[in-house]
C-alpha cells in the first residue's frame, strides 16, 4: 500500500476538522469551544508530535517501554537494566553551521574543522559516541536549488539598490549569501559531490536506580553540550521522544536510501 504524503494527510485532516467545527458551531457555542480545543490538540500533534508527546508524558508522568528499553516521563533519556544496575543513554544532535570566513576554501575548511574536532574531544571527560550518518544528494536537484538561491539573492540586491535609500545592511547580508552559494556552485562544477549529513552524540551513565542513572547522564550531557557548542561553534539540540528512539534504532540499522534519510530527519 503506497504511503500517503504528509502534506496531503495534513490537508485532509484540516478539511475534516474545519467541516466539523462548522457543524459544531451550528449546534451551539459550548460544543464549538470543545471542538476548537480538540482541533488545536490534533493540529499540535500533526505539526510537532515529536515535541508535544514528551511534554505530555512528563505532565501526566507516563513511562513508555519498548522491549528492554524504558523511556521515562519526558522521554529525554533511554534507560536499560544491566544486571543489578541501570544504564541511561542521552542523545544530542549537533548542528555545525558553515563558516562565512572559510566558505569555498576546501583546504582551510578541513583544517579548521579537524582542529575544532580535536579540541572538543580533548575537553570532554565523560565517554561519548559520535555518530555521523552520510548520504550523497541528488546532484541535479541540489544544483538547481543553489542556482535558485543565487538568482533570488541577486534579485533582492537589485531591487534594494533601485530604491532611493537602499538598506546597506540587507544588501551586505544578501551579497554574502550570494557569494556562499556561488562558491557552492563552483565546488559542484569542480566535481565535489554534495552530501547530506546527520551528526549526533551519545553519552551513557550507570546508576543503582533509574533516577540515579538518569540524573548522572543528564549532568554529563550538560557538560558535553557546553564543550561541543564552544568548540564547534554549533547548536546542540537535545533529542527526545521519537527522535531519541530513532537514534536508538540507528544503533542497529540505518536508512537504506537518501530519500529515506530525508524522510526520517525532515
Amino acid at each position: 500500500m503506497p504511503k500517503i504524503p504528509r502534506l496531503y494527510m495534513i490537508v485532509g485532516v484540516a478539511f475534516v476538522v474545519l467541516l466539523s467545527l462548522f457543524m459544531l458551531f451550528q449546534s451551539g457555542l459550548p460544543l464549538f469551544i470543545i471542538g476548537l480545543l480538540l482541533s488545536i490538540i490534533i493540529g499540535a500533534y500533526l505539526y510537532a508530535g515529536h515535541i508535544v508527546t514528551p511534554i505530555f508524558t512528563k505532565i501526566m508522568k507516563i513511562t513508555y517501554t519498548k522491549g528492554e528499553y524504558v523511556f521515562p516521563p519526558g522521554q529525554d533519556v533511554i534507560i536499560k537494566r544491566s544486571g543489578s544496575k541501570f544504564i541511561a543513554a542521552k542523545y544530542m544532535l549537533i548542528n555545525i553551521p558553515e563558516r562565512e570566513e572559510i566558505a569555498g576554501k576546501s583546504e582551510e575548511r578541513a583544517e579548521i574543522y579537524m582542529r575544532d574536532f580535536e579540541a572538543a574531544l580533548g575537553a570532554i571527560n565523560a565517554p561519548i559516541k559520535l555518530n555521523l550518518l552520510v548520504s550523497t544528494k541528488d546532484i541535479a536537484a541540489y544544483r538547481e536549488s543553489i542556482q535558485a538561491k543565487v538568482y533570488e539573492a541577486s534579485l533582492r540586491i537589485k531591487r534594494e539598490m533601485e530604491k532611493a535609500e537602499p538598506d546597506v545592511i540587507k544588501i551586505d547580508r544578501w551579497q554574502k549569501e550570494k557569494e556562499i552559494n556561488e562558491n557552492l556552485l563552483r565546488r559542484l562544477a569542480s566535481g565535489v559531490k554534495p552530501i547530506a549529513a546527520v551528526m549526533y552524540v551519545m553519552t551513557v551513565a550507570k546508576g543503582i536506580t533509574m533516577d540515579e542513572a538518569r540524573d548522572k547522564v543528564l549532568n554529563q550531557s550538560k557538560e558535553i553540550k557546553a564543550v561541543l557548542s564552544n568548540s564547534f561553534n554549533a547548536e546542540i539540540v537535545d533529542l527526545v521522544g521519537e527522535d531519541a528512539e530513532m537514534c536508538l534504532e540507528w544503533e542497529y540499522t540505518i536508512p537504506t536510501s537518501y530519500s529515506e534519510l530525508v524522510e526520517k530527519t525532515g
